[in-house]
């Protein structure tokens, strides 16, 4: 009976060490198990091309009036441009990792992803002409700067970490306005063409993060 009882005490000893064992490597990211991940808020600084066409010259001058003007036209472009790529990156990360199944959490996460990016919009002239009963100006939207991007273990050990010039992406987008000489609201898709940008750079730096956070691969860089 007494040997009956000590085995007893002893399996009950291997379970609370299995046990253990099994609750450390769920948390710190064992072999079995998807590190959990918390994404710190994106710093995101964006500088956007100062709106010059006709009706945005109205609009500053009824502003003006009021006691508003240039800085906070151009302060709520930023906001609209800060809002839409936010929106962008948020989705298609958020999209991916439900794809991979890595738990997500609000704070004390294994691994904690940060983001940070400096982006400037410049506008290329690349024509102005004549056409009918307006003035046609075309060109292309572009974007530079740079993305930092960073995974720490929640010990604040960073784990992996990278920097991506955004002039090297390449990505533009076409703009054209329609500058009626009658006093009709001019015809401007130069709004339209900077979100499609800012579209496209969420998608390239996704794709750029995609490999870094797969399941797999927050397996092995939690474990290091």
């Amino acid at each position: 009976m007494r040997a009956l009882a000590i085995r007893g005490l002893a399996f009950a000893g291997l379970l609370t060490i299995t046990s253990a064992t099994q609750a450390q490597s769920s948390f710190w990211g064992g072999n079995d198990q998807v590190p959990s991940l918390n994404i710190a808020p994106a710093t995101l600084r964006i500088d956007v091309p100062m709106p010059v066409s006709g009706d945005d010259l109205q609009l500053m001058l009824a502003q003006a009036a009021n006691g508003g003007g240039l800085a906070d036209l151009k302060q709520e472009a930023v906001r609209t441009y800060t809002q839409h790529l936010q929106g962008e990156l948020t989705r298609l990360l958020h999209d991916h990792l439900e794809d991979e199944r890595i738990p997500l959490v609000k704070q004390e996460g294994v691994l904690t992803l940060q983001n940070d990016l400096k982006l400037k919009v410049i506008k290329h002239l690349s024509a102005m002409k004549p056409k009918g009963d307006y003035d046609l100006e075309q060109g292309n939207v572009a974007l530079s700067g740079e993305f930092h991007y960073l995974l720490k273990h929640n010990d604040g050990t960073t784990l992996q970490e990278k920097h991506i010039a955004l002039r090297d992406l390449g990505i533009t987008s076409k703009y054209r306005v329609r500058n009626y000489r009658d006093g009709r609201t001019n015809d401007d898709n130069t709004e339209e063409a900077i979100k499609d940008a800012l579209s496209k750079l969420a998608e390239e730096l996704m794709e750029s993060l995609e490999d870094d956070l797969e399941a797999d691969k927050l397996r092995e860089i939690a474990a290091r």
